[in-house]
């Protein structure tokens, strides 16, 4: 598959067609990044409102803790394949515009609830299997669309679009932060609000050349297919399985540990949670941007391993006692670390990835990361429960450098080099 060579001259390399520039309406890119920040502004509100609800509002476990983040993030673990084998059927930015207003739905329905006071915990489990249901087929589609906004510099682009998506939550985050203060039917409806405006703004963007045509094929075996030539990519391959890992470890890590720690060592609210996932992502968006400015990385498959090593040192700085300040500081590199790895896995599959199958593709490197944090947030949750929240870090730590050791001695990821040149 194309896009990315291995330095190695035992691996061929095929180019994988790309849309030039002048296929890339003008104004596609525009709109595509402006519905893109309209939908993760609610997004932000709900990384925040959600544990906040379940920790803070309902004062569960940890292992309740976990269990309600396990059901957040399991419906993608179920369906995203299927949303891949959807996006490359279908127009992704037809879909976009619907999904996007049909997710203004379930925000209002728990708003409704809670004017009646009958919110509970199922409530909150219904709500995320449903919302993460929608989710998993606007990922693979709005995954693909961006390869038709784009034009040729791939690398650029998906830095780009790493960068908004993550700015743009600090400011779900900020709203997010005022669940104490304005209570969660107002950021319920506010959530609502923003769907629909990112279905307009989806909607602007230009109707976009047609796809090239794909064989009809039972869904099943069109997912099998995708599967296939993910797994067979020496880049793609390797990219999956380290973001399988950082599903299982650091994204459970983010979304267990850092609101207990929040609660249990720091005596925080909302705005404690807020704060450590705003620090998180604004390192995150800082090195993106960097990024953009410094240019092409020439070898994407070694900054991700040597940004994943370090992600893994600074985040075992949270097993001692910080003060608060310092907890906020790691917290701020663990993201900075977060925005290179990130940012590299993205762009060797999105250019490695064929575009007849690239949604399908797309939603396998998806799986890999939301497939992992299940059980990363039941398994977090779990053993911080027997051991601590402190004691805890240790596990997603150890566990990652294990990951680590084995993509650098057992695959090429080390060697995978960029082909495409920056237009």
């Amino acid at each position: 598959m194309g896009g990315f060579a291995l330095s190695s001259p035992n691996h061929s390399n095929n180019h994988s067609p790309s849309l030039s520039p002048e296929l890339s309406p003008k104004g596609g890119l525009s709109w595509y990044l402006t519905g893109t920040a309209l939908f993760l502004i609610p997004g932000g509100v709900q990384v925040v409102l959600y544990p906040w609800l379940v920790a803070i509002y309902l004062h569960e476990s940890p292992t309740r803790v976990g269990l309600a983040q396990m059901a957040a993030q399991l419906p993608m673990l179920l369906f995203i394949l299927w949303g891949g084998w959807l996006g490359d059927r279908v127009d992704q930015r037809r879909l976009l515009i619907r999904l996007n207003a049909a997710m203004a739905i379930p925000p209002l329905v728990v708003a409704y609830l809670f004017y009646l006071d009958t919110f509970t915990y199922t409530v909150l489990i219904c709500w995320a299997l449903i919302g993460g249901t929608f989710a998993a087929f606007v990922q693979p589609a709005r995954d693909a669309l961006l390869n038709r906004v784009a034009g040729a510099d791939i690398q650029r682009v998906v830095t780009l679009a790493v960068g908004v998506q993550f700015g743009v939550q600090i400011i779900g985050f900020g709203l997010g932060s005022s669940a104490d203060l304005v209570g969660p039917p107002v950021l319920l409806v506010c959530m609502a609000l923003f769907m629909l405006a990112a279905s307009f703004a989806t909607r602007r963007i230009p109707v976009l050349p047609a796809p090239p045509e794909t064989p009809r094929q039972p869904p099943l075996q069109a997912i099998a297919e995708g599967i296939q030539l993910a797994w067979q990519s020496h880049a793609i391959r390797p990219a999956i399985v380290q973001t399988f890992s950082v599903g299982i470890f650091f994204a459970g890590a983010y979304m267990v540990l850092l609101p207990l720690m929040a609660r249990d060592l720091y005596g925080g609210g909302s705005a404690h949670i807020a704060g450590a996932f705003a620090a998180n992502m604004l390192g995150t968006v800082l090195v993106t941007f960097a990024l953009r400015r410094f240019g092409r990385i020439a070898r994407p498959g070694r900054a991700l391993l040597i940004g994943a090593i370090v992600s893994s040192s600074v985040l075992f700085i949270l097993f001692f006692d910080l003060p608060v300040w310092a907890f906020y500081g790691v917290i701020f590199l663990w993201g900075c670390c977060g925005g290179i790895s990130m940012t590299m896995s993205r762009t060797i599959v999105q250019e490695a990835a064929i575009e007849t199958h690239r949604a399908r593709v797309m939603s396998v490197y998806s799986l890999g990361m939301m497939g992992g944090m299940p059980i990363g947030s039941f398994t977090l949750g779990l053993v911080t429960e027997w051991v601590g929240v402190r004691n805890a870090v240790l596990v997603p730590v150890l566990g990652m450098l294990i990951i680590l050791i084995y993509l650098r001695l057992r695959t090429r990821l080390w060697y995978v080099q960029s082909s495409l040149q920056p237009a």
